[in-house]
């Protein structure tokens, strides 16, 4: 059965480059599915309806033919036998009415008639194998009928028809040698050559190769692939289609072919044979898959290359190329501990340096606000003073107008000073005069106080190298703090509080607002026109409060994030930033035994959460 898969089969040489000379073959040929006999007009034998019949016959042997090569379901091949069979017997029934009714010779109807009943009995016989065991449907049988149908056509019916027509002068040699030229034109002839051909040249290939059907039931290996394997062509079954190869690699290989019969693309798989007594070998194989003319899946081919020496070799050299690279390994370890040491003690000394100069540059900021404050807070005193007194002044000063307004509307008219007061009041508007006045002194005494509020969050704010903990009201310390950043934000944001309304703890006030200040101007500065900075404040319980300050601004590139807490570390353009605000911010939160946690999307924003003990 495995032989009359070439009957189908059209070798022609391809376009794609080879990489070895038995993967050129592989590559360079193509296989497709074609016809075992066609129709030509020189079949015609001249009468239409055996000629109809002769087709018919012609498209049953191609069906069983292609049934065969596929490795159809079992029952296919016997169906299409049966079917020969019928229609073979209609046909014969058909040309015997005919001779029959044109009284042909009786001798040569006798001939044609044992010839018929000789054809339906060999394939009976062939259908009864073909029931009991689909495999003994071989190149024989097919052969057979190619050779009969062709005799039977060319010959038998053809003079049959010419005798049936009395003017006809070809000779019964005649009729032979066009037989002979329409056989050795038709492709049947080419195929089987192209069969002998192919096999031959596989089986001289030192690789292997084999074909399967659609469903990967094998239906062709070469002599390679039997010596490898250690199974001859007759043993070559489903059921031990894999059984030299390694255990571990069977799955591998399986998953590999239902990939390339389902993508219906190449693909290429490593695995390993396994020999008795010897090693085991190394198998490159490419697999193909065998599609239709119609698009239809018929099967896989492959070709698989012994690589066992190329494995050898690339383990020798990953072994020695492991080994190099252990040395390199453990020295590198070695440099790379010598080096995590000098950037730690880097790194603290940085750090260092960085406390010391913002503790200097806070503590001179504080004395600066201290004495900036001081100096305020003094004009601003008699200020509210003065504010305060003249508002009283006005009060006064207003009684004697209306009392005045009151005592000139009693003077009789034509009075000389009744007309002064009428000319006074008609250049200035004393009702306007009297609304404004108490409106701008309320004003005026708004901004001392509110101006009195900020020098008191500036003198509570300078304190920032106080040490000394003590009880700190943090929503209050929130509120100092946006009064004093207040210039900073308000052209940037919308500053929305949520507070949860926590009680005072105990820690160093003046730090935690350090603290809150650099959270708040970092928020400020990441948002680029307007946008909005949310604070909110918490307990997780008895034992911890939380504040947190949210932006809507740009976001912290996630290969960032880690970095943002070093010292000197900025995003910011030379001379914008020291770096040092956040790393401030966390060593403080860290002396408080707290956590400085970070949450930042590009494009989304920034949430720092601070998470400090209440004791």
């Amino acid at each position: 059965m495995l032989g009359v898969l070439f009957n189908h089969f059209r070798i022609r040489q391809g376009s794609s480059e080879a990489y070895e000379t038995s993967s050129a073959f592989f590559n360079d040929y193509r296989i497709e599915i074609m016809a075992i006999l066609t129709w030509n007009d020189k079949l015609d034998i001249g009468l239409p309806s055996v000629d109809q019949q002769h087709r018919q016959l012609i498209d049953i042997l191609n069906q069983l033919d292609e049934a065969v090569a596929l490795g159809n379901e079992p029952g296919k091949v016997p169906e299409l036998i049966r079917a020969l069979i019928e229609y073979t017997q209609y046909h014969f029934e058909h040309e015997e009415q005919l001779m029959r009714d044109a009284h042909y010779d009786c001798r040569k109807y006798f001939d044609h008639k044992l010839e018929h009943e000789a054809f339906i009995q060999r394939v009976k016989q062939g259908r009864e194998n073909a029931a009991q065991c689909p495999d003994t449907v071989s190149n024989e049988l097919i052969d057979f009928l190619v050779k009969w149908l062709m005799d039977h056509i060319l010959f038998s019916d053809k003079q049959m028809a010419l005798e049936l027509n009395p003017k006809s002068q070809t000779s019964e040699s005649t009729l032979r040698k066009e037989q002979t030229d329409i056989m050795q034109s038709n492709l049947y002839s080419a195929l089987r050559e192209s069969e002998t051909r192919f096999k031959e040249l596989a089986d001289q290939l030192p690789a292997l190769v084999w074909i399967t059907n659609s469903k990967q039931i094998p239906l062709f290996c070469n002599r390679f692939w039997l010596q490898i394997c250690g199974l001859s062509r007759q043993d070559v079954a489903p059921s031990n289609w894999h059984s030299a190869v390694n255990p571990a690699d069977v799955a591998l290989l399986e998953r590999a072919y239902d990939s390339v019969a389902k993508e219906r693309s190449e693909q290429q798989v490593e695995y390993r044979i396994d020999r008795p007594g010897q090693d085991s070998i190394w198998i490159l194989e490419k697999i193909i898959p065998r599609i239709l003319r119609n698009g239809e899946f018929a099967g896989l081919m492959g070709l698989g290359m012994d690589i066992s020496l190329q494995k050898q070799a690339a383990a020798n050299l990953e072994q020695l190329v492991d080994q190099r690279t252990q040395e390199l390994v453990d020295t590198n370890r070695k440099l790379e501990i010598e080096k995590n040491q000098q950037l730690s003690l880097n790194r603290q000394l940085k750090e260092m340096q960085g406390h010391l100069v913002q503790s200097e540059k806070m503590a001179s900021l504080g004395q600066l606000a201290a004495g900036v404050a001081h100096e305020i807070n003094n004009p601003l005193g008699y200020i509210c003073s003065n504010l305060n007194t003249l508002q009283q002044y006005m009060r006064d000063l207003l009684e004697i107008v209306a009392s005045a307004q009151h005592t000139v509307r009693q003077l009789p008219a034509g009075n000389e000073a009744l007309s002064e007061f009428e000319r006074l009041l008609q250049r200035v508007d004393l009702e306007f005069i009297k609304q404004d006045i108490p409106d701008l002194i309320s004003e005026a005494m708004e901004g001392a106080s509110r101006a009195k509020k900020i020098v008191q969050d500036l003198r509570d704010f300078s304190h920032i190298d106080k040490h000394d903990a003590s009880t700190f009201d943090l929503e209050a310390g929130i509120d100092a703090t946006l009064n004093i950043v207040n210039n900073e934000i308000k052209y940037k944001a919308e500053v929305v509080k949520e507070y949860g309304g926590i009680a005072p703890f105990v820690c160093v006030g003046s730090q935690i607002n350090q603290v809150i200040l650099n959270l708040l101007v970092n928020a400020a500065q990441a948002i680029k026109e307007f946008g909005k900075i949310t604070i909110r404040t918490g307990s997780e319980n008895d034992e911890r409060i939380w504040f947190e300050v949210e932006d809507t601004g740009s976001g912290i590139p996630e290969e960032i994030q880690a970095k943002i807490f070093d010292p000197f570390f900025t995003t910011k353009p030379v001379g914008k930033g020291t770096g040092l605000g956040l790393s401030l911010s966390y060593k403080i939160v860290q002396d408080h035994q707290g956590q400085l946690d970070l949450q930042s999307k590009v494009g989304h924003g920034t949430k720092f959460r601070v998470t400090l003990p209440r004791r």
